[in-house]
């Protein structure tokens, strides 16, 4: 049996070993008696912390969201410290091309999320707000808020082509030339 650590460390080791497992072999065989099993717990123990596997999904997007924004923030930074909006979304795209597992799990559990009963619901939504305001507040202008919700919409659309075709789609191309045109028009 594992030792006895802080909740909030025994969590991020969960999320961590679950983020491994999904990298290595998809979301899908995920089970909480394996993860419990590869965390050295037992399934009440791990069903402690997350009572079923929506909810650990969820956790684990959330906990790869707060990786993956961390990394965003200093891939895209200039070099005079700013964040340059175009370069942030094709970090995102980026790293929706570098990780497909991991981007097919977060599409699968958004959409999942879209019934109001899943544990993700409120998450999904308050996600989707805030990343539309903070991208309109990067851009700007009076047209920025719809604006903000058309490229995060055309990239979610892309993501799915992409997810359903990795080897046909040309995910950064397509998202370049609808980024062009929805960001010239804006200019």
């Amino acid at each position: 049996m594992a030792r006895r650590l802080k909740p909030e460390v025994r969590r991020a080791r969960i999320l961590d070993t679950a983020m491994a497992i999904i990298d290595a072999s998809g979301h899908r065989g995920l089970t909480m008696a394996s993860l419990a099993r590869a965390c050295d717990l037992s399934t009440p123990g791990l069903l402690h912390y997350y009572p079923d596997i929506d909810t650990l999904l969820v956790a684990v997007v959330e906990h790869r969201d707060e990786r993956d924004v961390a990394a965003l923030n200093s891939a895209a930074r200039g070099p005079d410290g700013d964040l340059p909006v175009r370069a942030v979304l094709d970090a995102i795209v980026d790293n929706i091309a570098a990780r497909p597992r991991a981007a097919l799990l977060f599409a699968s559990v958004q959409a999942d999320a879209l019934d109001p009963a899943h544990p993700g619901h409120v998450f999904f939504r308050e996600r989707a707000e805030r990343l539309a305001h903070w991208l309109a507040a990067h851009l700007g202008g009076p047209d920025a808020e719809p604006l903000a919700h058309r490229l995060f919409a055309a990239m979610d659309g892309l993501q799915l082509h992409y997810l359903r075709d990795p080897e046909g789609f040309d995910l950064r191309a397509q998202w370049a030339a609808v980024a062009d045109g929805l960001l010239d028009a804006h200019s």
